[in-house]
């Protein structure tokens, strides 16, 4: 996929979810990872748009930390430093 055909929020927003990814310890960027990254987002549509439908941003974003602090965690030497995976859940939620 060609990232430069993204906006500027949503190519903000991807480099963030790998930044998450990364920290965490995670080799596979997924859909959680991006979620977390648009409810992080300074002055983003997505927690706006949660909380129009009267959803709670915190706890939402609590949920989707606790379901990515679940994950396996890569340490050490068994992968390169950075280096992660896109899913292809992910790449498919991307491409559409």
């Amino acid at each position: 996929m060609n990232t430069a055909k993204l906006t500027q929020k949503a190519q903000e927003a991807l480099q963030a979810a790998q930044a998450i990814s990364v920290r965490l310890g995670h080799q596979e960027l997924d859909g959680e990872h991006l979620l977390l990254a648009l409810l992080d987002q300074e002055s983003g549509l997505v927690a706006r748009l949660v909380e129009r439908i009267g959803a709670n941003v915190a706890t939402l974003r609590a949920r989707v930390q606790t379901e990515l602090d679940q994950r396996p965690v890569i340490s050490g030497g068994t992968s390169e430093a950075g280096k992660i995976f896109v899913t292809q859940r992910m790449n498919q939620l991307l491409v559409k």
